[in-house]
Order: C-alpha cells, then structure tokens, then sequence
C-alpha cells in the first residue's frame, strides 16, 4: 500500500512558470505534508531535480531504505511548459526506478477535477468548468470537465455559448459571457497526490507518466535529411 509520495510539478509555463516538489505521507485516508519546495521561474522548473532533493531533505527521506523512501512517486505530465515536462518527468522516472517506488502521471485538469466539480456544483446553470493555463506565444491550454484539450490563440479565441466556471493561471486572458472565476490556478500537493491514488486504484484510466504535449514539436528534420554518421 502507497503511504509515502513524492510529487513534482514543472508544468506551469511563460509568466507562471515554477517548479514544485513535496513530500507527503498517507495515514488511513488522510495526506499530510511532510515537506515542501517551491520556486518561481523557467530556471526552477528546469533544475526540478534540485528542489525534489531538498524536500526529500527536509523530509528525512532521502535514504533509499525501505523505511524512508516514498513508495509513490506522482508527477504533473501537463499541458504546460515543453522544457518542465520533459524535466520533471525524467527526474520522476529516474527516482521512481532507482528506488523501486510507484510512478504515476496525472495531468493538471485531474488533479483539480475533484475542487472544481464541487465548486461547479454550488453554481446553477453553468455549462461546464474549462480551466485555462499558460502556454506561449499569446496562446493558452483550454481544459474541460468533458476531457477537452486544445491549445489557443489568446487573439482568436471565441467564447463558447453558456456561462462557465472558469479556473487556472491563465484565465483572466480569456474572454468570458457572465463567467464565474474559481480561484483555483495550479493544483496543490495534496490534489495531486489524490489523483495518482484515483490512478493507482483504476478511478482513473491508465496513463503513462509522460509529457502530455499538445502542440507539435518545433524542431523539424533538415530538409535535405541528417548528417552521414561520422567515418
């Protein structure tokens, strides 16, 4: 049974980048916070690996003994920063396979799905919740209670019919018809130690814990092909 977790989060991107790491411990069905390390910046969310080594620090944790290492090792896949994600989840991968530990991926969306269908509750006649989050370039990731995903335009976007709750770190560039703002902007370590329970307890559907990319990559092959292999 999962009782120790470390999260990581890399994946806000633009003005929200930071980088997450915690330290959390399972007691019957309550999560506590053992530790954690937070910084803003591209640079913080880059060297994630350096905060997850003092939360496990802080924790006391970082022993690779059964007794003191987590078990469970949960991290954001996005959508978000290119360069946050493919830190964060080769740290969790690298750590997780090291010392032998769980390695779940959650995106964004499910770890706050649970705050925001209880908000989306309290409110009659919403059509829905979207949360909205940082991407670049004017553009933002849209998210929805339907399992949406779609990156946007800031400068293109067009409203959908209906009033919506909206959330996330970005959702105050969109434009809304009468929408109700939920304060809720980056999921917390809790939130998204939840959502790699639901994961492990198959709430929810299998996912690999790897960078969730919506836009293309934009390296591209040389035209004329690569290099000859050197001689």
């Amino acid at each position: 049974m999962v009782s120790r977790f470390l999260v990581l989060d890399a994946s806000p991107a633009g003005d929200a980048a930071r980088g997450l790491a915690a330290c959390l411990e399972q007691h019957d069905r309550a999560l506590n916070l053992v530790s954690q390390c937070e910084e803003a910046g591209k640079q913080a969310a880059e060297g994630i690996n350096l905060l997850a080594a003092r939360a496990l620090d802080q924790a006391g944790w970082q022993d690779s003994a059964a007794t003191t290492a987590p078990d469970c090792v949960a991290v954001v896949i996005g959508p978000g920063s290119f360069t946050g994600l493919r830190a964060s989840c080769a740290v969790a991968a690298g750590y997780a396979l090291g010392v032998g530990a769980e390695l779940v991926g959650v995106s964004r969306a499910e770890a706050l799905a649970p705050a925001l269908d209880a908000e989306l509750a309290r409110h009659e006649g919403l059509a829905g919740w979207l949360l909205v989050t940082s991407a670049r370039r004017g553009r933002v990731f849209v998210e929805d209670n339907q399992g949406g995903l779609r990156a946007i335009s800031v400068a293109d976007w067009q409203p959908p019919p209906g009033r919506w709750l909206v959330a996330g770190d970005a959702a105050e560039a969109l434009a809304f018809d009468e929408p109700v703002r939920s304060t809720a902007g980056a999921p917390d370590p809790e939130q998204i130690a939840r959502a790699a329970l639901r994961r492990l307890a198959g709430e929810l559907p299998p996912r690999q814990a790897l960078p969730l990319y919506v836009d293309p990559p934009e390296a591209k092959l040389p035209a004329d092909g690569l290099r000859a292999a050197p001689v």
